[in-house]
C-alpha cells in the first residue's frame, strides 16, 4: 500500500537518480495539493496518469534524451500500477456479470468498483456490447 511517507522514502532512496528523484517529488507535490493523507487509491490516481500522461508525449516527442528519460520514468512508475486485465479476463467478468442479471451499466459500474485501473474503459464498453447485444462496435 502506498502512503506519502512511502513516496517520501522511495525519494531519498533514489537521490543519487536525479531523472526519478525529479519525477518522486513531482508525485509528492500533487499528492500534497489533495490531501495531507492521502488514499492510495489517490496516489494510484496520480501515478496512473503521470504515466499515461507519459506515454502520450513519448509518442510525439522528437528529443531522444527526453524519450529515454520518460521511458524510465514509465519504468519506474509501472513498479506501482496494478496488473492490466487481459482481454480474457475481462471477457470472464463481463460474462459473469451478465450471467448474474446485469445489464452495461452495471457491469461498468462493477468493473469500476472492483478493478479500477486494471482496464481501458472504451474496451471494457465494446466487449459489454458484444456480449450483450451481439453489436460489434
Amino acid at each position: 500500500m502506498l502512503t506519502l511517507q512511502r513516496l517520501k522514502d522511495i525519494r531519498k532512496e533514489n537521490r543519487e537518480d536525479q531523472v526519478i528523484y525529479n519525477l518522486l517529488g513531482t508525485i509528492i507535490g500533487e499528492c500534497e495539493q489533495l490531501s495531507k493523507n492521502p488514499s492510495h487509491n489517490e496516489i494510484l490516481a496520480i501515478i496512473q496518469k503521470m504515466f499515461k500522461d507519459n506515454t502520450e508525449t513519448i509518442k510525439v516527442c522528437t528529443r531522444e534524451d527526453m524519450r529515454a528519460d520518460l521511458d524510465r520514468e514509465n519504468g519506474f512508475l509501472s513498479r506501482f500500477l496494478p496488473q492490466p486485465l487481459t482481454e480474457n479476463e475481462l471477457i470472464a467478468i463481463i460474462n459473469s456479470q451478465i450471467a448474474a442479471g446485469q445489464n452495461m451499466s452495471g457491469i461498468m459500474k462493477y468493473l469500476s468498483e472492483n478493478y479500477k485501473g486494471r482496464y481501458d474503459g472504451k474496451s471494457a464498453a465494446r466487449l459489454c456490447n458484444i456480449y450483450i447485444n451481439g453489436v460489434v462496435m
